[in-house]
């Protein structure tokens, strides 16, 4: 059981401990405080009960607030894993734009290993958007794969630049 779900567990436990302590006052409280008869006793009772009270409310508020941070830490460390990881993406592409190939030992043996880290974060948009790239590059290897670099035809290379701007559109819709 992970952190986030052990915070969660702790909130609910809080929470129903909170229930059971309010039904107990408000049906157990008139009796208790009749049969002390008032005075300090009384008092003392009706301190303690609301002191319990507002120790349990404050660490299920503690507890929620734990929560939320936690959540938000995760969601700030995915972020910024995706945006490292698209733009890690944009470089490969662009490297393979530059030179005007597509070589086989090193942007082919790249390439699924950029495609696993992108399955792993990515929403199912981007990775199906990442998928027409990815297999517009293996289409254009396997042209020639004989060869240890392929050129990118000028048609070929106008296609990846629009599905890259396509990607990027929709990272861009996944980033918020």
């Amino acid at each position: 059981m992970n952190k986030l779900e052990e915070t969660r567990k702790k909130g609910t436990n809080t929470l129903i401990a909170l229930a059971i302590i309010a039904v107990a006052v408000y049906v157990g409280f008139t009796p208790l405080y009749e049969l002390i008869n008032g005075g300090v006793a009384g008092a003392v009772i009706g301190a303690s009960f609301g002191a319990i009270f507002v120790i349990i409310l404050t660490m299920y508020l503690l507890n929620k607030q734990t929560e939320i941070e936690q959540e938000s830490k995760k969601s700030e460390r995915i972020f910024d894993e995706k945006v490292k990881l698209y733009y890690d993406i944009y470089n490969e592409i662009e490297s393979m734009l530059e030179d005007g190939c597509i070589s086989k030992d090193e942007e082919m043996k790249k390439l699924p290993f950029v495609m696993a880290r992108l399955v792993t974060i990515g929403s199912d948009e981007v990775i199906k958007a990442f998928t027409e790239i990815f297999s517009l590059i293996v289409t254009i290897y396997k042209d020639d794969d004989t060869k240890d670099s392929v050129e990118i035809s000028p048609e070929k290379e106008g296609e990846m630049i629009l599905c890259i701007l396509e990607l990027a559109k929709v990272c861009r819709l996944d980033l918020g």
